[in-house]
């Protein structure tokens, strides 16, 4: 059994006539421009950030309030993804709100798949870092280090929602996505998974395995630099001989215009690292 760090909220005080503090609710605050105000008077508030939760300071959230306003996956996704396991979160409504834009965002996309038709590009780039997402995922669970796991799966989202892929693709992606999503916000995965046709429930899937030849890179991007600043960039195969980098990068915009028509003095090739050119 692990335990996450305490969950924290600002505490809003005043004091009243006879100088004895009086702590409010969250809800009874208006904050504008980094202030905050009693909604009923108008009186300033101090802030005292990032306290524990405690009822004799009012600074506490009523969780079934949160579930009734954006639903128990944001409020599951928002806690573990904010802090590390160990260390404390400090509850903020816009914290909240954009992990519910997020899962809307999702959601949104897994609609749109579910509808696509036909063939792409880009399926193989889909693919291998769908691969790389499975890994990382999982040894992010495996670790109870639910926060990086979420960041990957923000980075996943991004990538699967740029990509040109086939519709074959990118419901597969988008399937496994829901299977990654599960521990965290399983409502919304099992109605991804089911929008997508997928067998059964995706708490009794087999959880998706990484294939170890997806997560070795293929090509690698090298900087281009001209008498040590950075001009350009090429992406080439590791494999590829140096002689065969070194044109490519003398060919790239970037060293045509920092060269101005002069014959480079050295090129010297770093593979997988970096390409300087010497003026």
């Amino acid at each position: 059994l692990f335990t996450q760090g305490m969950v924290t909220h600002a505490i809003y005080k005043t004091t009243d006539a006879s100088g004895r503090p009086v702590y409010h609710y969250p809800e009874e605050v208006d904050l504008r421009d980094g202030k905050g105000f009693v909604k009923d008077t108008g009186e300033e508030v101090e802030i005292v950030p990032s306290a524990k939760m405690s009822k004799s300071k009012n600074n506490v959230v009523d969780p079934q309030a949160i579930v009734a306003q954006y639903g128990a996956d944001t409020a599951r996704w928002f806690v573990m993804s904010d802090s590390p396991p160990d260390r404390d979160v400090e509850w903020t409504a816009s914290g909240a709100e954009a992990a519910s834009k997020h899962l809307a965002r999702v959601w949104r996309m897994a609609d749109e798949i579910a509808a696509m038709s036909g063939e792409g590009s880009g399926d193989d780039e889909l693919l291998r870092e769908m691969h790389k997402a499975i890994d990382a995922v999982t040894k992010g669970i495996d670790g109870f280090l639910f926060n990086t796991s979420i960041a990957r799966l923000y980075g996943f989202t991004n990538t699967l929602a740029k990509s040109k892929a086939g519709a074959e693709t990118k419901r597969a992606a988008m399937k496994v996505m829901a299977q990654l999503m599960s521990p965290m916000t399983p409502h919304l995965a099992e109605d991804i998974w089911a929008r997508l046709d997928g067998e059964g429930l995706v708490a009794n899937a087999a959880w998706p395995v990484a294939d170890p030849k997806m997560l070795v890179d293929e090509s690698v991007t090298l900087p281009v630099q001209v008498n040590g600043k950075r001009r350009d960039e090429i992406t080439v195969p590791k494999d590829m001989p140096k002689d065969e980098i070194e044109a490519l990068a003398l060919a790239t915009q970037g060293c045509i215009r920092a060269l101005d028509g002069k014959a480079p003095k050295k090129v010297i090739v770093v593979p997988g690292r970096i390409v300087n050119v010497v003026a």
